[in-house]
């Protein structure tokens, strides 16, 4: 994929009778563009997500990053704080798996409405769980996570009743995780487990642990950013995008 100039602007979704913000980013130049949904952490839909919608739009990508939050903080976008964490890690157990795919499904809807030629779905962190989910339960062709969390236990209730790595066999589509090897919410053994069932259920997919990286290790700006890894996970991103 070459560099595309990009436009943004934010737009307003209905799904049943909420409202749900999102950010759109695209090329400039009509043509048939994959679309890609974004799915942000619990700081919601910050900046820094923001961005990342951007570059995947320019890669030649209709990119859209829902608010999945609408329901209970609409456009929130908490700062990297204690205090953040914790609003956020609460917006997060405010999530549900029908209001998750009623979210994504209108999402969809959406990006074949700006003439998306198909669909996938890039989510980080707590956004990685809700892609992983969405691609259990919509026809999603590509789905992509950055270490995505509580997917091995029922911890949060997006992940309940039953762990949502047991719904791996209704994905469809092709997969790629991503995670820190230093991540203490993602361990040696979650991940294999993953690994695992998704080799037992034949999911094309790739599993990449890079080892000495943090979680959050892919944005730039924070702490825990480690560029050489980020740069890998992004060009490894445009490798399933381009298939």
């Amino acid at each position: 994929m070459s560099e595309h100039a990009i436009v943004t602007e934010w737009i307003d979704i209905t799904v049943g009778d909420t409202t749900m913000a999102a950010f759109v980013a695209r090329p400039e130049t009509p043509g048939d563009y994959p679309g890609i949904i974004v799915g942000h952490e619990i700081y919601g839909q910050h900046e820094s997500v923001q961005a990342a919608a951007e570059r995947l739009a320019a890669l030649g990508t209709i990119a859209l990053l829902p608010d999945l939050f609408h329901r209970s903080e609409p456009r929130a976008a908490l700062e990297w704080t204690d205090e953040g964490r914790e609003r956020g890690l609460a917006l997060l157990r405010t999530l549900t798996r029908p209001t998750v795919v009623a979210d994504i499904s209108a999402c969809i809807d959406e990006l074949k409405s700006l003439g998306a030629t198909s669909t996938g779905m890039v989510g980080f962190s707590a956004g990685g769980h809700v892609a992983y989910y969405a691609a259990t339960q919509l026809p999603l062709d590509v789905m992509a996570a950055f270490y995505p969390g509580w997917l091995t236990n029922t911890d949060i209730p997006l992940s309940t009743p039953e762990p949502t790595i047991e719904s791996t066999a209704d994905i469809t589509g092709r997969v790629l995780l991503f995670f820190g090897g230093l991540d203490p919410l993602i361990d040696a053994e979650a991940r294999a487990l993953l690994e695992k069932t998704l080799t037992d259920n034949n999911i094309d997919h790739e599993l990449v642990v890079y080892e000495d990286a943090p979680h959050g290790f892919v944005y730039p700006g924070r702490d825990w950013y480690r560029e050489e890894y980020a740069e890998d996970a992004w060009s490894r991103l445009v490798n399933l995008l381009n298939r």
